[in-house]
């Protein structure tokens, strides 16, 4: 099913080297192109020198670069790696009743954290937080591919408001079949994990696909922990 096109014209070029946490270089017809990533992951498994990189041309006035990254290829499929589509992805998947649930609100304050979404369905209200996933390992998705201490202390909030705490994966990638914690990049953030299913915590995991320029919904991926 098609979720969502990227808007505009779409260029293929080679990663060179990551500048900084969110500046990569690109080649693109023996040109240097300094290009935004909007993903603080160390992506370290996909940003490999001459990986074929998609970016795209954007404009805004107070910008250093006039390009974002899209996505990286490995294994033949292309990885998102822009971690605004996370939500965005939901959105539509809401909007195409892929999940039925209703967007109340977004952006929602819960303790010391801000969590994503709190939606509605059947008059029961969840309160959910988003992750992309990006890191893939013989066909098992992991998130994190970093320690994210802001991670840990949204789903310990979470397990105190006044709605029902969810996780959503949305693996960034078609290769994978399940989803697990990274127990090795992360421990405190898979035992926040382990806690909050003592306490009900609702996770679901879905997978999607960029072919050229549409985003398409590959469908549910099983959840497993150790």
């Amino acid at each position: 099913m098609i979720l969502m096109k990227i808007e505009g014209e779409l260029y293929e070029g080679e990663f060179l080297e990551r500048l900084n946490r969110f500046t990569v270089l690109v080649n693109y017809n023996n040109r240097k192109l300094t290009c935004h990533l909007h993903d603080p992951g160390r992506l370290r498994e996909l940003l490999i020198p001459n990986r074929r990189i998609l970016f795209k041309k954007v404009s805004h006035d107070k910008r250093k670069t006039e390009y974002d990254v899209i996505a990286v290829k490995s294994n033949g499929y292309w990885v998102i790696v822009d971690s605004r589509m996370p939500n965005l992805i939901l959105k539509k998947m809401i909007e195409k009743s892929i999940l039925k649930f209703e967007i109340i609100e977004e952006n929602i304050r819960c303790g010391k954290s801000i969590i994503d979404f709190l939606l509605r369905k059947d008059d029961v209200k969840y309160i959910v937080e988003v992750k992309g996933c990006t890191l893939c390992e013989n066909g098992i998705a992991l998130f994190p591919d970093a320690p994210t201490l802001r991670g840990s202390r949204q789903l310990l909030d979470m397990m105190n408001c006044n709605a029902k705490p969810m996780i959503i994966f949305i693996i960034m990638r078609k290769d994978a079949h399940s989803i697990s914690i990274n127990y090795n990049m992360d421990r405190k953030f898979y035992e926040a994990i382990k806690l909050g299913i003592m306490k009900n915590l609702i996770i679901r995991a879905f997978k999607v696909a960029l072919e050229e320029s549409v985003i398409y919904f590959e469908g549910d991926v099983k959840f497993f922990i150790e």
